[in-house]
């Protein structure tokens, strides 16, 4: 077999790459088993490596290093991308020109992502490689295709759910086009292709409600990608009677500036296996969580364990590992995104209201959602607990406040509405600390889901 070997100065830089994404590959259907944001991100990075090659063959080489885009890879990337590189070629796919329409002239295919792939190391540098290529039937059009959306590979990296950059890519298709609008498909058709997920593994209620489609893919994939990406987009539903039939979005160019982005993105981010690991969860069993689940869910649930085992007022966790699990599986944490807060404004749809103004609405609302998932950790609480915290509360913020708050703890307590809120806004400090930006943003999205 002729081996295609990328030479040093054409190795592709996740970082600043470009890819010229054929546009079968684009709105592609899972058949059997689950693409994720991970397997996404990987599949462009490894056709980017590809169409950068410089000689023929059928066979495709990079260093681990640059795929993964960390010069500090450890054992930990190298058993990550192994995961990943087993999906890819297991995992069936169609491909099509982008449309559930069988239009005369169109073809149609199933493949797997890539054909075969190996890790190799050097015994004399210790450099490790990776060696893949691609099914015969579709490896011309991957790389060397008649029709593409021209994708970068650094917003890419900014994007943290599989839904978010499956909808990049489709929209990317759509800027230049006149009319600015995608395809229009059922809602049934969109949903596999976004959430990556075979409609044979969906559940029940994911399959027959469209509400449900939309609060949680829709709205947080829109929202993310108009927070980080170049593109602006909306979504157009299409009715029959009152019921939503189909759906289709509408792409503009973002004129304002972009958000900064990180200037060194990784396609895997070990750092989370690692925490995962700290609080009690296998290596192994970390290593799947990570490759079957949201990246933001993870940082998500996460966050939300390490700070209610760093809480001084909480009773302590009896399983770290268990709560995290708990919280990973059933979504109860909000998304965590790491994106400066200039962002939130534009996750706002385009409302013409001051950026300072709109943080300030934010940061009301976010508070009165802190108050209440405070309450939750408090009833939940034995009475000795209750007390504990409401001395505390007497002993370390009631003398801040004044004299008439003062003197409506001590005749109601929490009775009173003022010293409730007080109190819940003083617990919800001392357990997850002042909200951040990126609390504030991750609020944002988390919200995008709760509206149906």
């Amino acid at each position: 077999m002729v081996t295609k070997r990328v030479k040093k100065t054409d190795v592709v830089s996740p970082s600043s790459a470009e890819l010229r994404k054929a546009v079968e590959a684009i709105a592609i259907q899972p058949k059997s088993g689950k693409i994720t944001l991970l397997t996404r991100k990987l599949f462009n990075v490894l056709l980017a490596v590809a169409q950068q090659a410089d000689e023929s063959g059928d066979t495709y080489r990079a260093l681990l290093s640059d795929i993964v885009a960390n010069s500090a890879f450890d054992s930990n990337d190298t058993a990550l991308v192994k995961e990943h590189l087993r999906r890819m070629v297991s995992v069936q796919v169609e491909w099509s020109q982008g449309t559930s329409s069988q239009k005369p002239g169109r073809k149609w295919g199933i493949s797997t992502l890539i054909a075969d792939a190996e890790i190799l190391e050097d015994p004399a540098t210790r450099r490790v490689w990776v060696e893949f290529s691609f099914a015969p039937k579709i490896k011309k059009k991957l790389l060397d295709p008649v029709q593409y959306a021209r994708l970068s590979l650094q917003f890419q990296s900014q994007l943290r759910s599989s839904a978010g950059l499956a909808l990049y890519e489709i929209c990317v298709r759509y800027l230049t086009n006149p009319s600015h609008l995608t395809m229009r498909e059922t809602w049934e058709w969109w949903r596999p292709i976004l959430s990556g997920t075979p409609d044979t593994e969906a559940g029940d209620e994911a399959k027959r409600e469209y509400k449900y489609f939309k609060r949680d893919y829709l709205r947080p994939a829109i929202a993310e990608v108009n927070a980080v990406t170049n593109i602006f987009v909306e979504l157009i539903e299409h009715r029959e009677g009152r019921r939503v039939a189909e759906i289709q979005f509408r792409v503009s160019e973002r004129k304002q500036p972009m958000l900064a982005l990180d200037e060194h993105p990784n396609v895997f981010d070990s750092t989370l296996v690692d925490r995962m690991v700290k609080i009690g969860i296998s290596l192994k069993e970390a290593q799947s969580l990570y490759a079957d689940s949201e990246e933001n869910r993870i940082r998500a649930a996460l966050q939300m364990t390490e700070q209610r085992m760093r809480s001084t007022t909480l009773p302590p966790v009896r399983s770290a590992a268990a709560l995290f699990k708990d919280a990973l599986k059933k979504g109860y944490a909000p998304p965590v995104e790491d994106v400066p807060a200039s962002g939130t404004a534009r996750i706002a749809a385009g409302a013409a209201v001051p950026a300072d103004d709109l943080k300030a609405r934010l940061l009301g609302e976010y508070a009165a959602y802190r108050r209440k998932e405070a309450q939750a950790l408090y009833n939940e609480q034995g009475e000795t607990g209750r007390e504990l915290a409401r001395r505390s509360f007497e002993e370390d913020e009631l003398p801040a406040l004044g004299a008439h708050m003062r003197d409506d703890w001590r005749r109601r307590g929490l009775e009173s509405k003022l010293a409730e809120t007080a109190f819940f806004d003083w617990l919800a400090r001392k357990t997850w600390g002042e909200p951040t930006d990126g609390d504030l943003l991750a609020f944002t999205l988390s919200q995008s889901r709760a509206a149906a």
